[in-house]
């Protein structure tokens, strides 16, 4: 396996450095088996809420409603093994860089951290990346040899499409996943679909534990000082723009960029998804293992 590596050294290091990282805070807590964010008929008590027409009625707590005089139903938390699922968009924008890294090698050591951790933990964990297809698969797994494969695979992955489109993705998990997984879905959810209403992801995150991971770039927020003229030329498309340097134009690129945010953060929260916003410039450790973690139970 070790021939078979591509990965410059330098950035092996920086993989095996999130390898001891991974180990060590796993290791210093104190964690349980996995508990789903999802409430189902398992045995780790939540609370109660009153009982309806057509709840079941074998979820009843007979104490309880001895208690207060009127029947009560357990919410519960199931707990099953799950497989850890990566969904990563690969299109073109994702080799974005204005700093030390690329959107793609910041996804690759953000993927890193979440196998290790995965694997540290005896989970499964699988890869999917698109473009507006889906074009890289590799079956969940356990395991560093495969661990390996999988980042190797990522580092050397050429997208053969440029745009981004996440409704095929979210197809192909819903059509594999049979039981209940954790889905992070890296993007910088730069897309032109609402996805929101698809049935396809209200599939998913009826079924399953979807965390969105956010990636920006801190030059995208802000229009250069001056004046004349701005050269842009979108990855995806391939189209160039030229844009006039002045204070109106910066102020309506900010209210894009401030709307585009809000529009996305408000969909999170009406889903109620966990998510993780994650700058280039930014220290990503602890907040990609705290996801991770925050799904165990002690």
């Amino acid at each position: 396996m070790k021939s078979q590596i591509t990965i410059p050294r330098e950035v092996q290091e920086n993989l095996q450095y999130i390898e001891l990282f991974t180990k060590k805070k796993i290791r210093n807590l104190l964690v349980g088996n996995y508990t789903s964010v999802l409430v189902g008929h398992g045995y780790d008590f939540v609370d109660h809420k009153k009982y309806q027409a057509g709840d079941d009625i074998r979820k009843i707590d007979w104490n309880a409603m001895a208690r207060t005089g009127y029947p009560l139903i357990k919410n519960t938390h199931e707990e099953r093994d799950v497989d850890v699922f990566i969904a990563a968009d690969l299109s073109r924008s994702m080799s974005f860089a204005t700093g030390e890294l690329s959107k793609k090698e910041l996804l690759l050591y953000i993927t890193a951290t979440l196998a290790y951790s995965a694997l540290s933990d005896h989970i499964r964990i699988g890869f999917i990346g698109f473009t507006d297809q889906v074009e890289m698969e590799i079956e969940a797994r356990k395991g560093k040899a495969h661990l390996w494969m999988m980042l190797n695979e990522l580092w050397d992955f050429q997208p053969r499409h440029a745009k981004t489109n996440f409704l095929p993705a979210l197809e192909r998990l819903r059509q594999r996943l049979k039981r209940m997984s954790i889905i992070f879905l890296i993007s910088d959810f730069f897309f032109d679909q609402n996805i929101f209403e698809e049935i396809v992801f209200k599939h998913i995150i009826s079924r399953h534990d979807l965390i969105p991971i956010l990636l920006n770039d801190p030059i995208e927020a802000i229009m250069p000082e001056g004046r004349g003229y701005l050269r842009l030329w979108d990855l995806e498309s391939g189209k160039k723009r030229n844009i006039r340097l002045n204070s109106k134009n910066r102020l309506l690129y900010l209210q894009f960029l401030r709307d585009r945010h809000r529009e996305l953060i408000s969909r999170f929260y009406q889903y109620s998804l966990d998510f993780q916003e994650i700058q280039t410039d930014q220290s990503f450790y602890e907040l990609i293992m705290t996801l991770f973690l925050m799904r165990k139970r002690p």
